[in-house]
C-alpha cells in the first residue's frame, strides 16, 4: 500500500509547482503590462462621461458595466441606458488585401430606452470603430434586466428587414445618442483594460488560494 507521506509529498510538489508557474505569470504581466487606464482611454472616458454616467460594479470579477445617459433624448424624453459584459466580445475578419485578414475585436452589448413602463432594446455590437444592429426587442420596464428563456418576443433579426428600414434604426441609435466612433472605441478599449485589471487579480487570487 502506498504510504501517505508519498501522497502528501506529491500533492506538495504539484502545488510547489502551480504556485511557481503562477508567480512566474505574476511577475511577467507586472513587468510588461500596465493595469493603470491608460492616457488615451482615460481621455475618451472623461469625453463619453460629459454624456453619461459609467457605472461599475464594486464585486470583485463582476464584468458588467452600465452607462446612463445624463439627459433624457429623442422618443419623448426616453431614458437610455448601455449596458455591457467585458467578456462578451465580438471577432470579425477584415479584409486587409493581399489575402490578408486580420480579426477585428469589439464588444456586444445593449442599448436600452424606457419610457411609461416600456423599454426598447437594441442588441448592439461593435467591430472597429462602427456600431451595429443584430435586433430590436420591446419589454416591460421591469423585465430588461430578466434572463432570456425564450418567454419574450425578440424582435426580428436585422438581417430580415428591409434596407431602409435597417439603415433607419442604425441611424437613430447612432446618431440620436452619439453612439460614433469614439463611443465603439470606448467599449472595446474599456473591456480590454477591465480584463487585464480581472486576469490580474485572478492570478493573484489562485495563488493566494493554493499557496
Amino acid at each position: 500500500m502506498p504510504s501517505t507521506r508519498h501522497f502528501s509529498d506529491a500533492s506538495s510538489s504539484v502545488r510547489d509547482d502551480l504556485s511557481t508557474i503562477l508567480a512566474r505569470e505574476i511577475e511577467e504581466e507586472e513587468a510588461n503590462v500596465n493595469v493603470e487606464m491608460p492616457e488615451e482611454l482615460a481621455e475618451i472616458k472623461a469625453d463619453i462621461e460629459r454624456n453619461w454616467r459609467v457605472v461599475e460594479s464594486t464585486e470583485p470579477g463582476n464584468m458588467i458595466v452600465k452607462l446612463f445617459r445624463k439627459e433624457a433624448g429623442g422618443i419623448g424624453g426616453a431614458k437610455v441606458m448601455i449596458q455591457f459584459n467585458c467578456q462578451d466580445r465580438e471577432d470579425e475578419e477584415l479584409d486587409e488585401g493581399q489575402g490578408m485578414d486580420e480579426l477585428a475585436s469589439g464588444v456586444r452589448f445593449e442599448a436600452v430606452l424606457t419610457k411609461a413602463g416600456r423599454g426598447l432594446v437594441f442588441s448592439c455590437f461593435t467591430i472597429d470603430t462602427e456600431v451595429h444592429i443584430e435586433s430590436v426587442s420591446l419589454r416591460a420596464a421591469d423585465d430588461i434586466d430578466a434572463e432570456d428563456d425564450g418567454t419574450f418576443y425578440r424582435g426580428p433579426e436585422m438581417h430580415e428587414l428591409e434596407g431602409d428600414l435597417q439603415q433607419a434604426l442604425g441611424d437613430f441609435i447612432r446618431e440620436e445618442y452619439d453612439l460614433d466612433a469614439d463611443f465603439a472605441a470606448f467599449l472595446s478599449m474599456y473591456a480590454d483594460y477591465k480584463e487585464q485589471v480581472e486576469y490580474m487579480n485572478w492570478l493573484k487570487t489562485v495563488k493566494s488560494f493554493v499557496h
